[in-house]
């Protein structure tokens, strides 16, 4: 390596391999450097309060709004973004049926193997 001032912390690995500190962060496969944003720092808050997921699902329901409050959303240009929000919608409520399923199995095992924290919690809940 031209940088002498680099310690190879790991000697067994190659010599083409540089562990050097991490100055930026990921997001699933995409890392995020000054080299792709001109602001890692404020892309990192940004993405911690407004996942990118949630940010393309408001494009989204905004373009999908758009386009049927224009008509244009049997366009062959919109009709795959609408047939794909439509699938989302599903997934979402598939998996917010999953989770309400798994809360009753738990509050139910809750109920059965824990009387006392049941009762607690049902006078909790109805306050």
């Amino acid at each position: 390596m031209s940088d002498l001032s680099f310690t190879n912390w790991f000697p067994w690995l190659p010599a083409s391999v540089d562990e050097r500190f991490n100055n930026g962060w990921t997001f699933g496969n995409v890392y995020v450097t000054q080299a792709n944003s001109a602001s890692p720092e404020a892309e990192r808050e940004i993405v911690g309060r407004y996942s990118y997921g949630r940010q393309i699902g408001r494009l989204t329901d905004a373009v999908v709004a758009l386009a049927e409050a224009s008509g244009l959303d049997g366009d062959p240009k919109i009709q795959p973004l609408v047939e794909m929000a439509g699938e989302i919608d599903a997934m979402k409520k598939r998996a917010a049926q999953r989770r309400s399923a798994q809360l009753l199995e738990e509050l139910k095992a809750l109920k059965r193997d824990d009387p006392q924290a049941w009762a607690a919690l049902i006078d909790a809940v109805g306050r």
